[in-house]
């Protein structure tokens, strides 16, 4: 009796650990979706400081009211006629996106384009994270990757998000490093698919 209860329950965990792995969404899923992200390829929207990078907040720890290492690169773009360049600092970084809908019975692919010309390029770590309408934290689905002097993507699946889910955001984290800059461009949340309700 206690080999079949044994067998089952590894049966379960196993069924389990594949369907939570069987969520994973491609570029190829967001044909025809719209990007929930405003300004997606950090285009610069003012001149005034606080309002050049629209749709986005910045972090920046420990705080720093003359920091300058974050600027729009009007040179370098993965997509579009800019990118954004943050050069080696002793700080920790932090990129929040606007709040953008989502549906607790939604499926989503989040991503940024990354590269670096540093030769000990930090790890970056991108978060879609989903919020209650009173800002209570649901859902977190996270992914880091060091960047290459290549643009490549860093890339994140969420579905499955808990009841009472109103709203997302996609976060950028970027730790201190020492040389050179990194360049972070065309990012991205989409709605790829609608889970069945029984």
């Amino acid at each position: 009796m206690k080999l079949w209860l044994t067998l089952i329950l590894l049966a379960f965990a196993l069924s389990s650990c594949f369907v939570s792995s069987s969520l994973l969404f491609t570029e190829a899923d967001i044909k025809d979706s719209k990007n929930l992200l405003v300004n997606p390829g950090f285009a610069l929207y003012s001149l005034a400081p606080d309002e050049a990078l629209k749709g986005w907040s910045i972090i920046v720890e420990p705080h720093s009211a003359d920091f300058d290492k974050i600027r729009i690169d009007p040179l370098d773009a993965s997509e579009g006629e800019s990118s954004l360049e943050i050069s080696a600092s002793d700080k920790d970084i932090m990129l929040i996106s606007e709040p953008f809908k989502v549906r607790r019975y939604g499926g989503y692919y989040s991503r940024i384009m990354l590269k670096t010309d540093s030769p000990n390029p930090p790890q970056i770590t991108m978060q879609m994270i989903t919020f209650k309408e009173n800002g209570k934290i649901t859902n977190r689905f996270k992914a880091k990757q060091s960047p290459t002097d290549l643009w490549s993507s860093l890339a994140v699946s969420a579905g499955f998000l808990r009841p009472g889910v109103n709203f997302g955001r996609v976060s950028i984290l970027i730790p201190p490093f020492t040389e050179g800059s990194v360049w972070i461009d065309d990012a991205g949340c989409w709605e790829v698919h609608g889970f069945k309700i029984d």
